[in-house]
């Protein structure tokens, strides 16, 4: 699915036009990222939630040539699928 594709389901199950949802979905990127840099959590009603991980430094190896290198901390984002969608996917 393309966010074109994305856009046009949402417009019409909502009955909003498709400028509307555009500008709502990109909004929510922004604000997204905003709360997760605060180590919040995101909360996408009826898939889950996006939560903010601390990831601490740490020794990797170069799978290329096996060397070791440095791995820096970072904040990456987690997905954790809500009740209803493991329900759904459950058939």
């Amino acid at each position: 699915m393309t966010k074109k594709d994305l856009i046009a389901k949402i417009a019409e199950e909502s009955g909003d036009s498709k400028a509307t949802v555009e500008r709502v979905l990109d909004s929510l990127g922004s604000v997204a990222a905003a709360e997760l840099l605060g180590g919040g959590e995101v909360p996408l009603p009826g898939l889950g939630k996006l939560k903010a991980k601390e990831c601490k430094a740490r020794e990797g190896r170069n799978p290329k040539t096996g060397q070791p290198l440095q791995i820096a901390a970072h904040t990456a984002v987690k997905f954790v699928a809500g009740q209803e969608l493991k329900d759904a996917l459950k058939g």
